[in-house]
């Protein structure tokens, strides 16, 4: 896959909008980024198997299901999505503000959830 896909190209920009909102210390918000990041990629990643899901909980279940599961991609994977997914719930309706160290690891689960997709991508028939 030389050229990324629209998708995958905009994991890409929410992983630097996120690193911006964490350098400028809203780390709820870079959490929140993160996992739109990993959503996306999850998201082409069930296109590339012709499933759609309306739902973000439907993403993350069918891409743990049909990819993780199915052995195409690593446990870990699946896990960062999992717990990225929790995260952004945290983030985004919780009242308690987020320390810097939650947006790193969000950071970089999303990074290994995106980098891991567009790698399957990459070699998938």
């Amino acid at each position: 896959m030389s050229e990324p896909t629209p998708l995958l190209a905009r994991s890409r920009e929410e992983i630097r909008a996120a690193r911006l909102l964490q350098e400028s210390a809203f780390h709820a918000q870079a959490v929140s980024r993160a996992y739109y990041a990993a959503f996306y990629a999850a998201s082409e990643a069930l296109i590339a198997l012709g499933v759609t899901r309306s739902r973000h909980s439907g993403v993350v279940a069918a891409f743990i299901q049909l990819v993780v599961k199915d052995g195409k991609l690593d446990g870990t994977v699946g896990q960062a999505l999992r717990s990225l997914f929790d995260q952004r719930s945290a983030a985004d309706y919780g009242d308690l503000p987020l320390a810097p160290e939650q947006s790193t690891e969000a950071l970089e689960q999303a990074g290994h959830v995106v980098d891991a997709v567009e790698q399957w991508l990459s070699v998938r028939p």
